[in-house]
């Protein structure tokens, strides 16, 4: 294969997260920062068609574009990010924003878990966009 990359990134289809208007976008520099070329396989939820799949189909479609990068473009490492305020978590109900950032922690974790036992020659790499105090749309990646 003439074309390989060394990275994967998992993450929400979000708008906010990708290219806007304005010029920001969250996920190319998160990406930039860490100076690697990488597929991008976005999803309604990120990380949760593999923790939660809601319906046949949505953990093998999410394993098979990991499978992509893995085997077609030899990706190494796996970025996961999940975010805060993510409407595919809006049917959780959460009580307050601490709750529900546990929950995306967790799910995080288990994914992390998934994708290591169907890939043994990944490293997988954890995230959370949180929005910054009073704002709905500006988001700080950090580790988790």
């Amino acid at each position: 294969m003439s074309h390989r990359c060394e990275a994967a990134l998992i993450t929400c289809e979000d708008f906010r997260l990708h290219q806007r208007k304005d010029g920001r976008n969250y996920i190319a520099d998160f990406i930039k920062e860490r100076g690697v070329d990488c597929d991008l396989i976005t999803r309604g939820g990120s990380v949760q068609d593999l923790v939660r799949p809601n319906g046949e189909g949505y953990r093998g479609c999410l394993l098979r574009d990991s499978n992509v990068s893995a085997e077609l473009h030899g990706c190494r490492v796996v970025y996961l990010i999940n975010h805060q305020d993510c409407g595919a978590y809006r049917g959780m109900d959460f009580n307050d924003i601490e709750e529900e950032v546990k929950q995306h922690i967790r799910d995080l974790k288990e994914a992390r878990e998934i994708i290591l036992e169907r890939f043994q020659d990944v490293r997988v790499e954890t995230f959370f966009a949180y929005l910054r105090e009073d704002s709905t749309d500006v988001f700080e990646i950090e580790r988790v």
